[in-house]
């Protein structure tokens, strides 16, 4: 049940009420706690709370998710050369190990129609595409296969073209010149640079500091301020979030946080479902 405490909103979870600062710093704390009892080799439940028993939600520290170890271990520089940013937009478009582990060496220099073509042979009896992020045609009459291969071969042209990129916001504005990469993907791309050993963004002076709104954490930032937060207002109400729960960590990380935070409380109150359930209990 929703209400509030004088001008602050609070959510009632398991018969407990929470202002919404309390709410955030419990989801986060709660969801850490499940990702040390799980590595740990304890047995379920790993959570008393039954949403986390029964609903994914990414871990606090994006580097920790299950897809994101795989990419750091088999998505390297050494591997990709100078074909290693490229390799790294496939890696989040598709999003799904086996997918990316047929294709690793196959991505480029990207060849039509051989590409879309071995696609679609894969695609015929398996699964291409992970479920974190959605990927779609932005409304060209074309195959997801057609316009996902085209983004790559955009993005190989344009990465190989690019200028002196030294800070994650420069990085993020200039992915957005490659047609269908928006706000939320390009922000992935560079989550995954910065955390590459030897890459310009890794020592850039907004590693830290650096995030970038998407819907989901739009719709996190209004269950936290009780109203709508547009895209424009993100930087200065992320910051508020920061400051009010004292978060000191990756600001790219408190983002996601918010995402799941979102879902969450949607599920709490009985206003949404997740698509991906979870087997904790």
């Amino acid at each position: 049940m929703a209400g509030s405490v004088g001008n602050v909103s609070t959510l009632e979870v398991g018969g407990k009420t929470y202002t919404m600062p309390e709410l955030l710093r419990y989801w986060i704390n709660e969801r850490e706690a499940v990702r040390v009892h799980k590595e740990a080799g304890e047995s379920r439940p790993w959570s008393d709370d039954p949403i986390f028993q029964r609903v994914y939600f990414t871990n606090v520290h994006r580097e920790d998710d299950r897809v994101t170890r795989w990419i750091r271990q088999n998505y390297t520089p050494d591997v990709f050369g100078e074909f290693y940013e490229s390799a790294i937009v496939a890696a989040r478009i598709f999003n799904w190990p086996p997918t990316l582990e047929q294709f690793k060496l196959q991505w480029f220099p990207v060849s039509q129609p051989s590409l879309n073509e071995r696609l679609k042979e894969w695609g015929a009896g398996n699964k291409t595409w992970g479920n974190a992020y959605v990927i779609t045609t932005h409304g060209q009459k074309m195959s997801k296969v057609d316009f996902c291969v085209n983004l790559l071969q955009e993005a190989e042209e344009k990465l190989r073209e690019r200028p002196p990129l030294r800070t994650c916001q420069e990085f993020w504005t200039y992915l957005q010149r490659i047609d269908g990469i928006g706000s939320f993907l390009a922000a992935q791309v560079v989550a995954d640079l910065k955390h590459t050993a030897g890459h310009v963004l890794a020592g850039a002076s907004d590693f830290r500091g650096f995030s970038a709104p998407g819907p989901g954490s739009l719709r996190g930032l209004h269950w936290f301020f009780g109203y709508r937060v547009s895209p424009s207002m993100f930087h200065s109400k992320i910051d508020e979030v920061r400051t009010i729960i004292a978060w000191d960590g990756d600001m790219q990380d408190l983002q996601n946080c918010l995402c799941e935070f979102d879902k969450y409380c949607r599920v709490a109150t009985g206003q949404g479902r997740s698509k991906r359930n979870y087997a904790g209990a």
